[in-house]
């Protein structure tokens, strides 16, 4: 395998609005019902007076905006994990977030790579922060 070709600091991006199909799917998937993410009346009486996005949901945005990367790199990447991820602001229904990510570092004898992710709201406002890691991988010759 020749140079791996990411291209460092070039922005990824995408942009989602979270609603209640999106949370109630989620929440069916992974078996997640607490009631912050799922019922009003009790998120009336907390500090955030409503229902809230669960941050796994948005986290998954990453996932999304670094395998953009991956996929422009033209090779076979897998992720190799997360660090350093901060839930910083809560993500309500009907907010608007906007994953960028971008590579950092580029390790050519590992065939790894580093990269950054911030998500912000409609009010360009930090709710998620962290650091991704991939690596690439070699077909296996059929």
């Amino acid at each position: 395998m020749g140079n791996l070709h990411f291209h460092i600091g070039k922005e990824y991006t995408i942009t989602k609005t979270f609603g209640e199909c999106d949370v109630y799917q989620f929440a069916g998937i992974i078996g997640d019902l607490f009631p912050a993410h799922v019922n009003e009346e009790y998120c009336k009486k907390m500090p955030y007076g409503t229902r809230l996005v669960h941050g796994c949901l948005t986290f998954s945005l990453c996932s999304t905006v670094s395998g953009m990367a991956g996929v422009d790199s033209g090779h076979d990447i897998v992720a190799m994990g997360y660090d350093k991820v901060r839930f910083l602001k809560p993500v309500k229904l009907g907010d608007t977030i906007t994953a960028r990510y971008w590579i950092t570092e580029v390790n050519e004898e590992k065939k790894k790579t580093t990269g950054e992710c911030v998500m912000t709201n409609q009010r360009d406002e930090v709710v998620l922060t962290c650091q991704h890691y991939m690596k690439v991988i070699e077909r296996i010759a059929e």
